[in-house]
């Protein structure tokens, strides 16, 4: 009787607590809008009754007056900062609930900043005054994301984006708001623009621009950029180091043209148009490409790192390291692979090895995020060093022992200093396994054609001496 009166006595706190409800909510509003708090534990309760304060007073909690169900609907403004919990009742016994927090989001007013051509004036009681080819940039700044633009009412269409250029006499606004809060929208002030009577003629004189920095393998687009149209197109080129004449480029009559990185780098273009039976050409811009060298990394080691320069690959113990810094200017789609699988979260500028395999890097400069090169043909072949608890190796021993031929498909060929007597060796795997081992014949030669094609570990021990060195069996 005494145990089972102590086993009930231990469950009690438990029961108690599982009884205890558990409450989750809305705990970040956007204005004018309601978020809602419930019970989530899995009971239902003979009563019900919340309570709130506001955190940052030293008031009690109040109870909240007809907040008597599993959950609540509370607006933004009242309970802005507020703590909530709620108290229950079961069978006679009553339980406390954990508490949230409700917050609300805030954000400073909508501004927009305008830019606009040196031929717009601008009269404070009546608004813009605009010619033909003027431009008033407007840009809706931060935290203001999600735009529609109107012109005299009307929503402009496709004119989403924070920056809209009007070009048109009209009423202009946008109406907007942050992407957290999508639907508390905000209005601009109206923006009025007037066509000015005073304008004087329009020079038909082409003005073009386009992408003149250009990614490998990209193409960019010239156009021109005054608000006219002319009855003929025809774009010209030529290269700036040279002093040849400006050569038609074929097919290139619009009023604007595509081209690729590579044909027209260090390239001038050029456009000469008609417009009623006049000619006009056009300013010239310069084409030029990035440029940057190629793929590389520093490595540090560790010193129990053993490198062969041979075969460009590394014996490690398990403690060894191997530190991996890109060069610049590399610092973008980085991914390091390993065996030819990527190495999850492997995305920055340097990556530490410590375990055997072949490795390889892929990135690309942030200016051409997608040129992106790799150093698959030249991996870094890490494998483990047998001889790591021996000590025994010698490295000036090391440096006289030659293998030959490497890589080998067949006969292994191992050249060994004068007067020196090596008897045994041991062929491992990358991993340390043991794949062929014996006694040296009269001419130092291993057959190793038994092996599949990849990178093996030599072994040779003799005279209180040992030697370790790579191999490809190809």
């Amino acid at each position: 009787m005494k145990k089972l009166l102590l086993i009930l006595l231990c469950l009690a706190p438990m029961l108690s607590q599982a009884q205890a409800p558990t409450i989750e909510g809305d705990t970040m509003l956007c204005p004018y809008t309601n978020g809602t708090a419930s019970i989530t534990t899995d009971m239902e309760y003979d009563s019900y009754q919340w309570y709130s304060k506001y955190w940052f007073t030293t008031d009690e909690f109040e109870p909240i007056d007809g907040a008597t169900g599993a959950s609540f609907t509370y607006d933004w403004y009242t309970y802005d900062q507020s703590i909530f919990k709620v108290v229950v009742t079961l069978d006679g016994e009553t339980y406390e609930s954990n508490t949230i927090t409700i917050d609300s989001y805030a954000w400073s007013g909508l501004l927009v900043e305008t830019q606009t051509s040196d031929d717009v004036t601008f009269n404070p009681d009546q608004g813009y005054y605009i010619c033909e080819g003027s431009t008033i940039t407007n840009t809706i700044q931060m935290p203001y994301n999600v735009i529609q633009w109107y012109k005299d009412g009307v929503e402009i269409e496709g004119a989403t984006e924070p920056t809209y250029t009007i070009t048109t006499a009209g009423t202009y606004h946008a109406v907007a708001a942050p992407d957290f809060c999508p639907n508390s929208t905000t209005n601009t002030l109206p923006i009025v623009v007037i066509n000015n009577p005073d304008c004087g003629p329009v020079d038909p004189t082409p003005v073009i621009a386009g992408d003149t920095m250009l990614c490998p393998y990209t193409n960019g687009t010239a156009a021109i950029t005054n608000d006219m149209e002319y009855d003929t197109y025809q774009w010209y080129y030529k290269y700036w180091f040279l002093e040849d004449e400006y050569v038609a480029i074929d097919g290139a009559t619009e009023a604007s043209f595509t081209y690729d990185w590579l044909t027209y780098d260090q390239a001038l273009f050029k456009v000469v148009v008609t417009l009623d039976g006049e000619t006009y050409e056009s300013n010239t811009i310069q084409i030029d490409s990035y440029n940057w060298a190629s793929l590389t990394f520093g490595m540090t080691f560790s010193d129990d790192v053993v490198p062969n320069d041979e075969t460009f690959s590394y014996m490690i113990c398990d403690e060894s390291t191997i530190t991996c810094s890109l060069n610049e200017p590399y610092d973008s789609s980085i991914q390091w692979y390993r065996d030819g699988e990527a190495i999850e979260g492997a995305n920055e500028i340097t990556y530490v090895i410590t375990e055997p395999g072949s490795y390889y890097v892929e990135a690309a400069p942030a200016v051409c995020p997608n040129a992106v090169s790799n150093t698959m043909t030249s991996p870094v072949v890490v494998v483990m060093n047998p001889d790591c608890n021996l000590g025994i190796n010698d490295p000036e021993f090391n440096n006289s022992v030659t293998l030959y031929p490497n890589p080998t498909s067949d006969i292994l060929n191992v050249m060994l200093p004068n007067n020196t007597e090596a008897k045994d060796y041991t062929v491992f795997d990358v991993t340390g396994k043991t794949l062929l081992q014996g006694v040296f014949s009269s001419n130092n030669s291993i057959d190793v054609s038994s092996l599949t094609a990849g990178t093996y570990i030599i072994k040779l021990t003799g005279e209180n001496k040992q030697f370790s060195q790579i191999f490809i069996r190809k």
